[in-house]
């Protein structure tokens, strides 16, 4: 009869204390790793604020954001809804890359593979999205020089509708840049690739309407200088 109690005894600690007891061992386990993790968050978030305001004050320095204006980019970036200088958007890009590497070698400390390849994942992508937001800068900038060449050349052929002829060409570069990007991007998106044919389709017919108009001036003139000789004669 003595022995049942024991017995008693023996099985409450099996069923409730050593559960309690492995509990208490994994979580004391589980802190270091956890303060771990918070102390690679803190270094990233450190290291990726310090960088984004040298990498903005640096490109201040060297007047990326004039460059913008030039181009037409902070105009663009300004009809968006942006606030954002091309300097801080810059800033702010490489912040954010900063703090993905950082989530993920946190993340992957914690154990959590899932959530780490996916972090990955987007690691792997950033590089494509800076080369499109590159392409993008740059086309950008080639259409304003390509245009203004054009509306030059224009004017001094005596051609009215020269700043039409500039426009439809800052175009033409503009869309075939977002093309460029897009592909970088390996957005295989068949709407958008129907939408962008009706683009150029529209503009190469308006280019032509304003070349035929832009003949129509010059033959004009031709004419006139001609008829105008003649009569001096």
């Amino acid at each position: 009869m003595l022995s049942e109690p024991s017995g008693g005894f023996m099985d409450w600690k099996s069923v409730f204390w050593e559960p309690v007891m492995m509990m208490l061992s994994k979580f004391a386990q589980f802190i270091p790793v956890f303060v771990g993790f918070l102390l690679v968050l803190l270094l990233g978030w450190l290291i990726a604020s310090g960088l984004k305001k040298i990498l903005v004050r640096f490109l201040v320095l060297v007047k990326l954001d004039s460059l913008s204006g030039k181009t037409g980019f902070s105009k663009l970036l300004e009809n968006a809804g942006i606030k954002n200088t091309l300097s801080e958007i810059v800033g702010i890009i490489v912040y954010w890359i900063i703090i993905i590497i950082t989530l993920s070698t946190a993340v992957n400390a914690l154990g959590l593979a899932n959530i780490s390849n996916i972090l990955d994942k987007i690691i792997i992508f950033i590089p494509n999205v800076i080369i499109a937001i590159i392409i993008l800068i740059l086309g950008l900038f080639f259409s304003t020089f390509l245009s203004s060449i054009v509306i030059t050349a224009c004017t001094n052929a005596g051609i009215s509708q020269s700043k039409l002829l500039g426009k439809i060409t800052s175009t033409i570069v503009i869309i075939f840049t977002i093309i460029l990007a897009v592909q970088q991007l390996n957005l295989k998106i068949e709407i958008i690739n129907s939408i962008i044919t009706i683009i150029i389709a529209s503009v190469g017919l308006a280019f032509a309407i304003a070349i035929g108009l832009g003949g129509k001036d010059i033959a004009s003139k031709w004419i006139k200088d001609l008829d105008e000789s003649l009569r001096n004669k």
